[in-house]
């Protein structure tokens, strides 16, 4: 198979679309979504944002994107350097930690549900599909996109490159081509449009957190290519609601805007802390009281995009777990 044919594709088009909308279209007023929250430099202006009511584009003040052709046709450059840089970065580490063993006589499907790990790497594919689209999004606003085009390219990106991950995946005799994966990709890339097209979703949205297990600790002394990707038990998924924004106006005093209500999961040891062998963990159900980071004082531009990405991480805080037995935890990591 050709180096990253997929991925590849999916970026030269972004590269062509970018460059070719950069010079030709650079004079012309984009409509960009009015956030504060985005990713990207807020330089970024608007005449229309995709997320009114009913995802309809509504009008809103307008003004120009960038500040002349050449500052656009910079940005788009610059963008489309991004996407194609950090599409080979990211394959160059899967090459080494993942595709780096026996490879398979054929090309072969998996259906890889409730294995050892007990989902949870469904629940980080889902993650990175969201946070791909996500930031493409991000990217390409601030490249001076239309919002539109901004959703459909960062989508496209976003199911391209995971894609390329499940075919090479196909041909290696460890994994296969997994459906159950590309079925949480395509999850965490719609939330994402979601979020994008009506931002009032944003109010419940994934965050993660992650503590080293006692088998991650101990990697050095067991077998196994154990590593933090790799360390489920380690990891835990949360989807993280920020109930002061989902209360009616005459409720909101009655409830901190910083504190988010979260459910998420996590699992017991899937590997042996002591001998490195692969064991079947139990889902840990949980329900915490979280520190919304993006509550912080401060209204400086950087440091509200900083509160920004940081509110997609699950601060230790009080928490029940609920399976596989009841337990109050006052401070879960």
């Amino acid at each position: 198979m050709h180096y990253l044919r997929v991925g590849v594709a999916a970026c030269a088009t972004l590269v062509c679309l970018l460059t070719a909308s950069g010079m030709a279209r650079a004079q012309t007023t984009d409509s960009v979504r009015a956030r504060t929250d985005s990713i990207g430099p807020a330089s970024t202006t608007i005449t229309s944002g995709v997320g009114g009511v009913g995802g309809e584009l509504a009008p809103v003040a307008h003004a120009k994107c960038g500040n002349g052709s050449t500052d656009v046709a910079l940005r788009r450059t610059a963008v489309a350097a991004a996407f194609v840089g950090g599409n080979a970065a990211l394959y160059s580490y899967f090459k080494k930690a993942w595709w780096s063993g026996e490879r398979a006589p054929h090309f072969f499907f998996r259906a890889d549900w409730d294995e050892n790990f007990r989902d949870q790497d469904k629940f980080g594919h889902m993650t990175g599909g969201y946070h791909l689209a996500r930031g493409g999004y991000a990217l390409l606003k601030s490249a001076c996109m239309s919002p539109r085009k901004a959703v459909i390219l960062s989508a496209a990106y976003a199911s391209a490159f995971q894609l390329q991950i499940e075919i090479w995946d196909g041909l290696y005799k460890k994994y296969g081509f997994s459906y159950a994966d590309v079925i949480a990709n395509t999850t965490g890339t719609a939330l994402a449009l979601l979020h994008e097209t009506h931002p009032r979703t944003l109010a419940i949205k994934p965050t993660i957190s992650y503590w080293p297990s006692p088998e991650m600790r101990n990697a050095n002394n067991i077998p196994g290519e154990l590593r933090p990707s790799l360390d489920y038990s380690g990891q835990t998924y949360w989807f993280s609601a920020d109930v002061n924004e989902l209360l009616p106006e005459n409720a909101k005093a009655y409830w901190p805007s910083f504190l988010r209500i979260s459910a998420g999961q996590g699992i017991t040891d899937w590997v042996n802390p002591k001998t490195g062998a692969n064991e079947r963990a139990r889902r840990k159900i949980l329900l915490s009281l979280d520190f919304n980071a993006e509550k912080l004082p401060g209204d400086n531009r950087l440091w509200k995009t900083v509160k920004h990405q940081l509110g997609y991480i699950h601060l230790p805080g009080p928490t029940l777990q609920l399976t596989p037995k009841v337990i109050g935890i006052g401070f879960y990591k």
